[in-house]
């Protein structure tokens, strides 16, 4: 009778504690602001200012956006209290400071419900082993601000602006300022322990030289180096691929300071809508989508964003303990299959819709439709197939594709484990590998070990059910790749080329190509500056490609569609991309120029072939200036 008596009091509990938490979830629904918290800022260093805040209609809430801005993924940066009370290396302000972030274009956020600390966008604290850190969440990368006329536009998914390596790099100097610096050493122990006791300030400095430390090995082994030369990223790109790497790398020889490869090959931070849709993704299309694919995705992801993690040896759970949230990456990825590409604001200078129709035609005579496919954006039930480009056809910069393929490093701790796990008997890591099997076999392994975080329950039994969940849910489709518009089963080929994707959205995401080489659309339909054009009386962005331009600002030129230049004279902090340095070529997908030649299909989609087995190409013509400009009003519309 106890016994029964007590079961009936834990289901009470149960049961209001669920209802409490549905009432909570209910209000906060209701609260939610309609500007997602978005702090408007005054005239920054870039001459960019807004008065005002809007988002678009992207079928997201504000809680929606909310909860995807301050929900962790198990990132653990830095000790929260220190990066809360951290001031920047030259002065007393916070590195926090909305106008330290927003010199690396972070977007900077208004305290709310669940940012009591008002932290910039992406910004959240992890709790992992009772201790807290600050991390990213997928928004630090993947959201994005335009300007236009002194108002913001918030764009959910769209690609940051954010300057990593340069946020980094100064969060280090930062460190080691408040380590050597006494009377920041103590303003940080008052800040953060209530008092300036020699205890601590002692506890302070050792807090302060394991974080700068720490910071300074990352900075060291990712400088973008190539032969000796930096070639900086710049605002809006990264090289998450090298990082991941070299994070792994780190990790299975943590004595060994010299396992690292250059990450040299920054690409643009993609848009994430439609993402849970695509059979393969990233730029390269390395990672197949469906089943576990997405999860094995987003959990090298955080690893790479410094996620905790041990890779010394497997667990009884055969897996390896970190601080990646699984559970929370499955929601974000569920919650991802809701957002939808944004429209062409009302707000800009409307559409030429005659213009934008003729335009169609031209997208369709040049066969831009036959890698960016026409979706429904709105359709729950879309899919998409990625057509992949080999990289003789394309002509992009090849520096992403080659670094992804061909880096290795030494396997330390996984030396004598199966590059398959499927496969136990079958092939096993050497003294060295290449780092993307070693890469899948951390990331297998941390999704197989249960969260020591979580409660008992969620170890078990819930643990694999959220993971069949994510793989029922999962709306991408298992297929064969397609490589240059037919089937291809052989990685040694499919792997060399990058990814064609629907354009719905497009427009809110420059610069263009897939490390953001191009400044604007205008400009992806001009063809690369020769030296003979120049010679001849060639203009850049007229007559053909820029050669440098302008990052980091946000002002809008819908008319062009990208971001409108800016002089390094007036703003000197601007960071000047120049296409002639490695990794950053704008050649390539010169399709519409007449240059990059195109594959002839035959009525059912498929290649030609010569009698060889090469396949048949044409060039088309060059496109002219009336319908280049139509070309780019399509676009808009998409």
């Amino acid at each position: 009778m106890k016994k029964l008596l007590s079961l009936k009091f834990i289901l009470k509990v149960f049961i209001a504690i669920f209802l409490l938490s549905v009432a909570a979830y209910l209000i906060r629904w209701v609260l939610a602001p309609n500007d997602r918290g978005a702090q408007v800022s005054e005239a920054d260093f870039f001459g960019d200012s807004v008065s005002s805040i809007i988002y678009l209609d992207q079928n997201w809430a504000p809680l929606d956006s909310l909860w995807f801005y301050n929900t962790t993924q198990g990132s653990d940066l830095l000790p929260y209290t220190l990066f809360l009370h951290l001031e920047q290396a030259d002065n007393n302000a916070l590195f926090r400071s909305e106008e330290n972030m927003l010199r690396y274009r972070y977007l900077v956020q208004q305290p709310s419900y669940d940012n009591p600390n008002g932290l910039p966008l992406g910004f959240v604290k992890d709790s992992y082993r009772g201790k807290d850190y600050i991390g990213f969440t997928c928004a630090a990368c993947h959201t994005n601000q335009i300007n236009y006329q002194g108002i913001g536009i918030r764009i959910d998914g769209g690609p940051s602006l954010s300057d990593m390596e340069s946020m980094l790099i100064s969060l280090e100097a930062a460190l080691n300022a408040s380590y050597n610096n006494n009377d920041k050493l103590t303003r940080l122990s008052r800040n953060i322990f209530g008092d300036t006791s020699e205890g601590n300030l002692t506890l302070t400095r050792e807090l302060l030289d394991h974080a700068r430390k720490r910071q300074h090995v990352y900075n060291t082994v990712n400088q973008p180096s190539h032969d000796g030369e930096m070639v900086h990223y710049g605002y809006g790109r990264l090289d998450a691929f090298g990082r991941i790497y070299n994070r792994i790398l780190g990790h299975l020889t943590p004595k060994d300071g010299n396992n690292f490869n250059p990450a040299s090959a920054p690409v643009s931070f993609p848009f994430l809508w439609d993402t849970p849709q695509h059979d393969f993704v990233q730029w390269n299309g390395v990672s197949e989508n469906a089943k576990t694919g997405a999860l094995g995705r987003n959990v090298g992801e955080v690893m790479g964003v410094f996620g905790t993690m041990n890779l010394e040896k497997q667990t009884k759970d055969n897996g390896y303990p970190s601080s990646v949230d699984v559970r929370n990456i499955i929601r974000l990825e569920r919650h991802l299959t809701r957002l939808t590409s944004p429209l062409w604001p009302e707000q800009f200078p409307a559409i030429d819709q005659p213009l934008a129709q003729r335009g169609r035609e031209i997208f369709k005579q040049y066969r831009c439709d036959q890698c960016h496919h026409d979706i429904d954006r709105t359709d729950p039930k879309r899919t998409i197939q990625a057509q992949m480009a080999s990289l003789p056809f394309i002509g992009t910069d090849p520096q992403t594709v080659m670094n992804a393929l061909t880096y290795t490093g030494k396997s330390g701790y996984f030396k004598g484990l199966p590059v398959d796990h499927k496969a136990p008997n079958g092939e096993k890591f050497g003294v060295d590998s290449k780092v993307l099997p070693l890469l899948a076999e951390a990331g297998r392994g941390v999704v197989t070990q249960p969260d020591l975080d979580k409660p008992a329950l969620y170890r078990g039994i819930l643990r694999m059910l959220d993971v069949l969940v994510s793989i029922m849910d999962n709306p991408a489709q298992t297929g064969d790749r397609q490589l240059d518009f037919e089937d291809n089963t052989n990685p040694a080929q499919y792997l060399l080329a990058y990814k064609g994707r629907p354009l719905n959205g497009v427009w809110a995401t420059p610069p263009y190509l897939h490390n953001g080489s191009v400044q604007n659309l205008y400009e992806l339909f001009l063809p690369k500056c020769s030296q003979e054009q120049l010679d001849n009386g060639a203009t850049e962005s007229e007559d053909c490609r820029s050669d440098t331009f302008t990052t980091g600002q946000r002002e809008f030129d819908p008319v062009r569609v990208g971001y409108a230049p800016r002089s390094t004279e007036d703003y000197p902090g601007l960071f000047v991309f120049n296409t002639a340095l490695p990794s950053n070529s704008n050649a390539g997908h010169e399709y519409a120029a007449g240059i990059t030649p195109v594959i002839s299909l035959d009525n059912n989609g498929k290649p030609l072939r010569n009698s060889d087995g090469t396949y048949k190409t044409e060039t088309l013509p060059p496109i002219n200036t009336v319908d280049r400009w139509a070309l780019v009003e399509y676009i808009k519309t998409l």
